[in-house]
C-alpha cells in the first residue's frame, strides 16, 4: 500500500470521532472521588467537570495542576499506559509524545538524542531531565551519561512538556522538560517480582516492595537489564574505508549495541520528611555503536555509574496562607570509557615501527554537583498563588585518563600509561562552577475561567555571568469543553565543560568565550474534551533560537565550539485520546515541524518534519489485552553540503498481547517489535573529509524483527 493513502487511512481512523460527531456517555462520580477531587484542587467540582479525567502535572509550576489548565504543552504518560504499550526503556515512552523523536547520536557513542521540535544538537544537552525533580545532567557535555538506559518498572509516570522551562527549572530546560516521578510504597503496595526475555539473548529481571513499617513510608526497587545486541544491524563500511584502510576493518559487520545496565531505587517518608535514592550504572560488557571514530569495533567499552540523592522537608501548613519547602540534592557521576581508536597494523603501516598495541584512550571523569533549594508559596492575597524560590547549585568534575599517545608518552602506541589531571596529555584540566538563583511566579485567577500564570527566573554563574528567563501564559476556559492557552516562554542552556574546556582532542577544542544558548517560543494550544470517552488537543508554536553551540569545521586541527547557529522554526501537534467502546481505547497523534538553520539558510537536519503515531487498544475478553503501535517517521533531511539523499522515511509496527491473572496475582506477556521487519535507519553524521559525506554512509540501522515474554506476579 502507497504510503500517503496507509496515512491517510490511518488519519481518517483515528480521528473519524471529530468527524461524525462522538456519542456522549455518562459517568457517575462517587463521593470518595469527589472528596479525592477537593483535596487536590482545593473545592468541589463544577457540574460541568464531573466528567473530566484530568492528570496532574507538576514540572510546568513547581506545584501540582491539571494537565489541561497548565501554562504549558505538556504530555503525561502513566504506568498503566507503559505497561498496556510494554515499553522496556525510557526511550519508547519518550517516542509515543508527538513532536519528540529519539535517535541515536553517532558522535555520542549512541547515546540517545532526544529532537524535540526539530531542536537538537549532536550531543543533545537542550532537553532537561528530573528524576523526581532531580537534574540527571552530565557537566562535562551538558548531555546525560554515555549510553544511559532506564528501565520502567519503577516508573509511576513521565511528564513531558514541549517548549521553555528555564523560568522555573532553569539552564537546559531549553527544548522541553523530561521528569520521571517513581513509585512510592502506596503504588507498588506490597512485592512485584518479574522477568523478561527474548530477540538476541537479552533479559530484563526486576524486584520490588512498598509498604508501612512503625509509622514510616518505605519503598524500593531494583532492576538489571542486559543483551548482547542485534547482530543484524551490520554497516557496509567505516572510517578505515574512508582513510583508504579498509584491509584492517571490521566492515562489513554489526554494530556493537551489547549492553548491562543495572537500576535502583529507594525512598523513605514520615511526615513531612522524604528521601530518595536513585541508581544507575553500566559496566564493561556495554559497547559503543559506531565507537569514537566511526569505526566497526568489538573492543571498546562504556562504564558509567550514575546516583542521586534528594532530601525534602514540605510543611504545608507553615503559617496561615505559607507553604514552605526545603529540599537537598546531590549527584555522583562516574564515566569510564575504554576507546580503541585506531588498530595496530594500521599505525605500523602509517610509519610507526615497533607498535605492538593500538591507539588505546581510556578516559576517566567524575562529576559532583547539587545544593539546597528553597520554596515558598503564599496565598493569602485573593485569586493569587505566588510561588517564590531560590537556592545555590556547586558543580565540580575530576579528569584523569589512561592512554598510549600524548607529547609525553615516552613509548607511543604500547602500553597504558596514567595522565593525570595537571598533565599537558589530560583531556581536560578539572573544573568546577557554581550557580545562584531566584524565581518568583505568580498564578492569578483574573476571573471565572481565566488564569494568567507570569513568572521569571535569575540565574548568576560564577564562569559566564548572569541570564533572566521569563514567561506569560493566559490559559482560557474558553466553554466546558474547550480550554484555550497562549504562552510565551524564554529559557537558555549553559555552555558544558567540554564545550568551553576540553582539549588533546583530534576532533573537537573547547572555546572559554562561549556565550549561553537562548530562545524564546510562542504558543497557542486547545484542548477540546467534549465527554469522557473523548479528548483531543491542538497545539501550534514557533520558536527562535539564537547562538547554539556547534563544533565547526572538519578536523584536522580539531573543530572548536563556537555559538554558531541561529534557529527558526514553526509547527502543529495534534492529539487524540478515544474510547470508542469500553473494551477499544485508541491514543494517536501527528506532529509537523519546520525549522531552518538561519546561519546556513537550510532546513534542519535529521530531525523528522512529519511524525505520526498510533495505539489501538483493544481488551478482546476478559483478562486479554491486545495493544498495537504505529509509527511513521517522514521528511528528514541531510546536513547541508552533504551529498547523500535524504533519510528514507520509514514505519514501524509493534504488537503486545497481555494476560492478567493467569492464576491469583500472576500476569504474562508477549511482545513483536518491528513486526515486518523494516529496514528502518537513523542518520549517521555528516563529515565534509568522507568520500561520500559520512563514514557510515548508509547510515545506522535499527533493531529488526524482535520477540520477548514476560511474567511478572504481584503479591
Amino acid at each position: 500500500m502507497n504510503k500517503r493513502v496507509l496515512l491517510t487511512v490511518a488519519l481518517l481512523l483515528a480521528f473519524w470521532p471529530m468527524l461524525v460527531g462522538a456519542e456522549s456517555s455518562q459517568l457517575t462520580t462517587s463521593e470518595e472521588e469527589i472528596s479525592a477531587f477537593e483535596k487536590v484542587f482545593g473545592s468541589g467540582p463544577q457540574e460541568e467537570d464531573v466528567y473530566r479525567a484530568d492528570r496532574l502535572l507538576v514540572s510546568a509550576t513547581g506545584s501540582q495542576i491539571p494537565v489541561r489548565l497548565a501554562p504549558s504543552v505538556a504530555t503525561v504518560i502513566t504506568k498503566e499506559e507503559i505497561k498496556e504499550i510494554g515499553a522496556t526503556t525510557l526511550d519508547e515512552i519518550l517516542e509515543t509524545v508527538p513532536g519528540l523523536h529519539t535517535l541515536p547520536s553517532g558522535l555520542n557513542i549512541f547515546s540517545s538524542i532526544w529532537s524535540i521540535r526539530g531542536i537538537h544538537t549532536k550531543i543533545n544537552p537542550q532537553v532537561l531531565l528530573l528524576i523526581d525533580g532531580t537534574p540527571l545532567t552530565r557537566p562535562y557535555d551538558g548531555g546525560r551519561p554515555n549510553a544511559l538506559r532506564i528501565p520502567v518498572a519503577m516508573i509511576s509516570r513521565v511528564e513531558v512538556i514541549r517548549g521553555p522551562g528555564s523560568a522555573v527549572h532553569g539552564a537546559d530546560a531549553f527544548a522541553g522538560v523530561i521528569n520521571i516521578i517513581t513509585k512510592d510504597n502506596f503504588e507498588i503496595d506490597g512485592t512485584e517480582v518479574g522477568a523478561r526475555y527474548g530477540s538476541f539473548e537479552t533479559y530484563d529481571g526486576w524486584l520490588q516492595h512498598g509498604g508501612q513499617y512503625a509509622g514510616w513510608d518505605i519503598w524500593g526497587s531494583f532492576e538489571v537489564q542486559a543483551s548482547d545486541g542485534d547482530k543484524n544491524r551490520v554497516v557496509a563500511q567505516d572510517y578505515l574505508h574512508g582513510v583508504g584502510a579498509g584491509a584492517f576493518s571490521n566492515a562489513p559487520g554489526y554494530l556493537d549495541t551489547d549492553y548491562y545496565s543495572n537500576q535502583t531505587h529507594f525512598g523513605v517518608r514520615k511526615g513531612n520528611f522524604n528521601f530518595n535514592l536513585y541508581g544507575n550504572w553500566s559496566d564493561d560488557d556495554s559497547g559503543m555503536g559506531p565507537s569514537a571514530l566511526q569505526i566497526v569495533d568489538y573492543t571498546s567499552k562504556i562504564n558509567s555509574e550514575v546516583w542521586l540523592a534528594a532530601f525534602e522537608y514540605r510543611d504545608r501548613k507553615f503559617a496561615p496562607n505559607w507553604d514552605l519547602g526545603l529540599r537537598l540534592h546531590a549527584a555522583y557521576l562516574k564515566v569510564d570509557n575504554y576507546f580503541m581508536l585506531l588498530p595496530e597494523d594500521l599505525l605500523n603501516l602509517w610509519g610507526f615501527p615497533g607498535v605492538n598495541n593500538d591507539m588505546i584512550g581510556n578516559p576517566i571523569g567524575v562529576s559532583k554537583y547539587g545544593g539546597p533549594e528553597f520554596t515558598a508559596f503564599y496565598e493569602g492575597i485573593n485569586n493569587h498563588k505566588i510561588r517564590m524560590s531560590t537556592g545555590l547549585t556547586f558543580t565540580d568534575t575530576d579528569t584523569e585518563s589512561y592512554q598510549n599517545f600524548g607529547a609525553t608518552i615516552a613509548n607511543p602506541y604500547n602500553a597504558l600509561q596514567y595522565v593525570g589531571p595537571d598533565s599537558p596529555d589530560i583531556y581536560m584540566k578539572p573544573q568546577n562552577r557554581s550557580l545562584w538563583f531566584a524565581s518568583l511566579q505568580d498564578e492569578w485567577s483574573l476571573a471565572k475561567g481565566w488564569t494568567f500564570t507570569g513568572g521569571v527566573r535569575f540565574d548568576e554563574y560564577s564562569d559566564f555571568g548572569s541570564t533572566i528567563n521569563p514567561r506569560a501564559a493566559l490559559v482560557w476556559e474558553t466553554t466546558a469543553e474547550l480550554t484555550s492557552k497562549l504562552m510565551y516562554g524564554s529559557a537558555f542552556r549553559a555552555p558544558s565543560f567540554s564545550e568551553q574546556y576540553v582539549q588533546n582532542n583530534n576532533l573537537i577544542t573547547g572555546n572559554t568565550d562561549l556565550q549561553p544558548e537562548t530562545i524564546d517560543t510562542y504558543e497557542l494550544a486547545f484542548e477540546w474534551q467534549p465527554n469522557y470517552d473523548l479528548t483531543t488537543s491542538l497545539n501550534l508554536f514557533y520558536y527562535q533560537a539564537e547562538d547554539l553551540v556547534e563544533y565547526v569545521g572538519s578536523p584536522p586541527p580539531a573543530a572548536p565550539a563556537e555559538n554558531y547557529a541561529k534557529q527558526q522554526g514553526h509547527g502543529v501537534e495534534i492529539e487524540l485520546n478515544w474510547h470508542p467502546h469500553k473494551s477499544l481505547r485508541v491514543r494517536s497523534n501527528f506532529a509537523f515541524q519546520r525549522s531552518k538553520n538561519k546561519t546556513t539558510n537550510s532546513l534542519v537536519h535529521d530531525a523528522p518534519e512529519m511524525q505520526f503515531y498510533l495505539n489501538p487498544h483493544w481488551i478482546f475478553m476478559e483478562d486479554w489485552s491486545l495493544d498495537s503501535q504505529f509509527y511513521w517517521i517522514a521528511d528528514r533531511h541531510r546536513q547541508q553540503d552533504d551529498p547523500r539523499a535524504d533519510i528514507a522515511d520509514y514505519e514501524l509496527v509493534n504488537l503486545t498481547l497481555r494476560r492478567t491473572n493467569i492464576v491469583n496475582h500472576w500476569d504474562v506477556a508477549v511482545a513483536v517489535r518491528n513486526l515486518f521487519d523494516e529496514d528502518a535507519r537513523e542518520p549517521s553524521p555528516y563529515d565534509a573529509a568522507a568520500p561520500e559525506g559520512a563514514y557510515m554512509p548508509n547510515d545506522y540501522p535499527l533493531e529488526s524483527r524482535a520477540i520477548w515474554a514476560e511474567l511478572s506476579c504481584h503479591f
